[in-house]
């Protein structure tokens, strides 16, 4: 009997493009204007802003060391991006807030991704559930997709199990869907 056709070769491949995201928490809002317009010059075009959303939940460890933005808002941006720049990304990100954070303590810039199989946000803070990639940055995984809904992972900050977020990103993944779509027919 011939075993060939039972065995196949394993195939590196970069995956398709990603939607990328940003979580931006604040409480100036002339501050967060300023950002949106660096972010959109350093990044591309914003094509969908959510409405205001809850208040972002910081970490237990993070409580005592930082101010909570009384504004939350997340940025989807037309630019995909690949997975392995997410860590250049945050570090522009950390860049573009550091240089803000005398006239708005509060600001935090949170860059992810969407795929079509979950949902990834990048963190400059080591812990159990979170996956190291490089230049100090880690990845953390806060849904996923699963018989066509969107799943909570209970590691995830709380931010991401409240209705309205989930609804922004149930909808920005049919987004990326359509998109995926369009461009890989």
């Amino acid at each position: 009997m011939d075993t060939t056709l039972f065995w196949t070769r394993e195939i590196i491949k970069r995956p398709r493009g990603v939607t990328f995201f940003l979580i931006a928490s604040f409480n100036n809002l002339e501050i967060f204007y300023k950002i949106k317009t660096k972010l959109q010059k350093e990044f591309s075009k914003i094509y969908l802003e959510s409405k205001p959303m809850p208040k972002w939940t910081v970490e237990p460890s993070e409580k005592l060391k930082s101010k909570v933005g009384e504004g939350t808002k997340i940025l989807a941006f037309k630019r995909r991006i690949h997975r392995d720049e997410l860590p250049e990304i945050k570090r522009k990100c950390v860049y573009i807030r550091n240089k803000y954070l005398l006239q708005d303590p509060s600001i935090r810039l949170i860059p992810g991704y969407l795929s079509s199989h979950n949902v990834v946000i990048a963190s400059v803070n080591d812990d159990f559930h979170r996956i190291y990639l490089f230049q100090g940055v880690y990845a953390e995984i806060v849904y996923k997709f699963e018989r066509l809904q969107l799943q909570f992972i209970d590691t995830a900050p709380e931010f991401f199990a409240m209705q309205d977020v989930m609804y922004f990103f149930s909808t920005l993944r049919d987004y990326h869907i359509s998109k995926e779509l369009e461009l890989y027919k």
